[in-house]
Formats: C-alpha cells, structure tokens, sequence
C-alpha cells in the first residue's frame, strides 16, 4: 500500500483539526491568564464603617465583563469618605453597591453594654437580636415586665471585650446598626440600666 499524498483528504482534514485544536486551546489559555485587579477586604467591615486603606488589598480576577462590573476596580480609590452599607467579610471582593456616604444609611449604630464575656457567635458581621429584661418593675406594676425584643436581626458592626475606644464601663461593648424608628426604645432601655441582651441569629454568622 502506497504512502498517503499531502493531497489526501483525510490527511488535510486531520491537519485542520489539529491546527483548529492548538488555536482553540491557545485561546483558553490565553483568557484564563487575562485578570483584573479589584479590592478584596483583609478584615470584616461593619455597616456604617468607614472604609480605609488598611482594609483593602489588590486581587487578581478573572471574571466575565457583567459580574466584574459590579465590583471595585482597583484604579480606583474607594476610601475616599465612603462607608460600608453592610456588612462587609474578611476576603469579600468589594462591591460597588455596598459602598456609598453617610447620609445613605438607613440605620444607625448604638453600642450596647454586655455583661462579662461578649456571647459566643457575636462578631463583626453577625446578625443578633436585641432583647431587654428590665431591671425593676415599672411605675405601678408589682412585677417585671417580661423580656421584650427591641430589634430583630440586627448587624454587628464593632465589637470591643474590654479597654478600647468603645469601652466605658466593665464587661463589653457591641456595637449593633440599629434602624432608626427603633433607636428611642433601644436608647432608653441603655438609660435605664436595663439588661440588653444580645441573641445571635442562627445563620447570621460573620
């Protein structure tokens, strides 16, 4: 049987998809290697945080044009007077709709005495309930009111065991991003001395 001529089709064929299989491979590894540098946070961020240069590191990625478009570019300067809308992870790809001013947010922070250790389950990030056990009965009543939940899931936004910027007293101090409408009953259960005591929600972790 005589060797196949270049001019046998099935060689030509053969060759073709060879060369059509090194220009689609090229190309992969070629857009595999085609990253992007957007910020990432190195520490958790709470809402209503302003964010530093101290929280941000520049990582590569390699994401497709619409999800990159939705995180911050890192050309950009994002410390610039912005703050975290939420709660933002140690690690997080920094998104764009999480950052805006002050004047955006919606909730604010209140730092609520703990007695002795901050519980289990409480850190920056995590989403916690805020409940009240009065400390005396009120004005004409013989008996204690029950325990009353002032905030339901809130957003840890700084917690501080002891000794900090926080800290005013013994035990703890947890800052918790209240919403405003119920800042006057969780203030003045704060006033009043009366037992705040913070739930973690299950799945609600940092």
């Amino acid at each position: 049987m005589s060797a196949p001529s270049w001019r046998d089709p099935r060689l030509l064929v053969g060759l073709l998809l060879v060369l059509v299989s090194v220009v689609v491979g090229a190309t992969v590894v070629g857009r595999a290697r085609d990253t992007t540098g957007v910020w990432a946070l190195t520490r958790p961020v709470g809402a209503g945080r302003s964010i530093t240069t101290e929280d941000l590191r520049v990582v590569q990625v390699h994401l497709d044009p619409a999800t990159l478009a939705g995180y911050v570019p890192a050309g950009t300067d994002p410390s610039r007077g912005a703050v975290a809308l939420r709660g933002l992870a140690a690690g997080e790809l920094l998104p764009v709709g999480a950052l805006g001013r002050v004047g955006d947010l919606t909730s604010r922070p209140v730092t609520v005495p703990v007695e002795g250790n901050v519980p289990q389950g409480v850190a920056v990030g995590a989403l916690v309930d805020v409940w009240v056990v009065p400390a005396a009965p009120v004005a004409g009543q013989e008996a204690v009111p029950a325990p009353e939940r002032l905030v339901e899931a809130a957003e840890v936004s700084a917690v501080d065991d002891g000794g900090g910027a926080l800290s005013s007293r013994g035990g703890a101090d947890v800052q918790v991003v209240v919403p405003q409408g119920a800042l006057p009953a969780v203030l003045r259960a704060v006033s009043d001395d009366d037992d705040l005591v913070l739930v973690p929600v299950p799945g609600g972790g940092a």
